[in-house]
């Protein structure tokens, strides 16, 4: 029987691997929140990486954009957008462990696209820059966060749940899960702060998020989740959503790490060993 052994959640700030290198104490602050996630995750011990996240509209496009993918090849270059400080690389994948992901969600009603070629943007990038140390095969799966219509976040959580139901049968495995993403962002659009690349629109519901993670209010955080409160948070605010079936997926293991400061839209997030 395999078993998750950790599960984290972070942001995927295209520009944070270039930043972690630098000498300012803004580059010290980033490296060292990082740090503190992949150390949960290394105690772990993990010989597979699963990374929920949302595409951003680099993977697929608006012709052929699924609600839900997942990778079932044997490897995926990345990244397929620019992620300062970050080389061309060619990521192994856990082939067989993302077929039977795709064929027991399928069997439970979930239809995820099987995806045996494609290449992924930062919002995959970034978190293994920073998580995956050890080079372990990945399985990355997408919820679509970015195009309405979007999953509910309790179709979100109930893919958490199935999820982890068919982890728990693989043969054995130590399985760690990472959420990618943030819960308040505006890229693109006219809540960008002035001279910035990005906003941050409703930094209050990015507290009210990270709080509820940390005291394990699920269905409270699935209830505030509204469709409404993703399009308030940011253009980019659905990234909640692999958040929440991240969270799901941790039911059974302690919070070790929650790190939200003010204002900010995202968190560094482990439960897992302490």
């Amino acid at each position: 029987m395999a078993e998750i052994v950790a599960v984290a959640g972070v942001p995927h700030t295209p520009a944070f691997p270039s930043l972690a290198r630098g000498d300012t104490a803004a580059s010290a602050t980033v490296a060292r929140r990082y740090a503190a996630v992949d150390e949960v995750v290394a105690r772990a011990d993990a010989d597979v990486l699963v990374v929920l996240t949302c595409d951003h509209i680099n993977t697929f496009t608006p012709d052929l954009w699924p609600t839900f993918a997942i990778a079932t090849g044997d490897s995926v270059l990345g990244p397929n957008d620019d992620v300062p400080g970050v080389s061309p690389t060619s990521y192994a994948l856990a082939g067989d462990a993302g077929a039977a992901l795709h064929r027991g969600l399928v069997a439970r009603d979930f239809d995820p696209v099987a995806l045996r070629s494609h290449s992924v943007d930062h919002s995959v990038v970034v978190p293994l820059h920073f998580l995956n140390q050890r080079r372990l095969p990945v399985v990355p799966v997408y919820l679509n966060g970015m195009v309405a219509p979007r999953p509910s976040a309790e179709r979100c959580r109930r893919l958490g749940r199935v999820l982890r139901d068919i982890v728990e049968n693989l043969p054995d495995r130590r399985v760690a899960v990472v959420a990618s993403g943030s819960f308040s962002l505006e890229v693109g659009g006219p809540r960008m702060l002035p001279d910035r690349l990005y906003g941050v629109p409703r930094p209050a519901w990015a507290h009210t998020v990270a709080s509820l993670l940390y005291r394990g209010d699920l269905d409270g955080l699935v209830a505030a989740t509204t469709e409404r409160r993703i399009e308030e948070a940011g253009t980019v605010a659905g990234e909640i959503l692999p958040w929440i079936a991240a969270a799901e997926m941790a039911a059974d293991l302690p919070i070790a790490l929650m790190d939200h400061r003010a204002q900010e839209g995202h968190a560094f997030a482990a439960w897992g060993p302490a």
